[in-house]
């Protein structure tokens, strides 16, 4: 872990250096969050998920999803010709 300095500016405003940016994948127009810890300051991205969206982005909805994705990859699927022949399945 490398350190750097950067100074505070008018209006308390801070540069975060190139590299934590870089490393940290932040962008312009990002949102980070402040929180002060035994005299620390720490920093962390912030990812806003509208308020309908929240269930793809549960821990459950993404493994789901890896899954899903990783049974696709095996060629562990099958092709439906009509809901009619998706519901005969299901219902087994």
């Amino acid at each position: 872990m490398s350190v750097t300095v950067a100074k505070i500016t008018r209006h308390y405003q801070v540069v975060i250096p190139k590299e934590v940016r870089e490393k940290s994948g932040l962008k312009e127009g990002d949102l980070v969050s402040f929180q002060e810890k035994d005299g620390e300051i720490i920093m962390n991205p912030v990812r806003v998920v509208r308020k309908d969206q929240t269930y793809f982005w549960s821990k459950r909805w993404q493994e789901s999803i890896k899954k899903s994705e990783e049974e696709i990859k095996k060629g562990d699927y099958k092709i439906y010709r009509s809901g009619k022949e998706l519901k005969k399945d299901v219902e087994k």
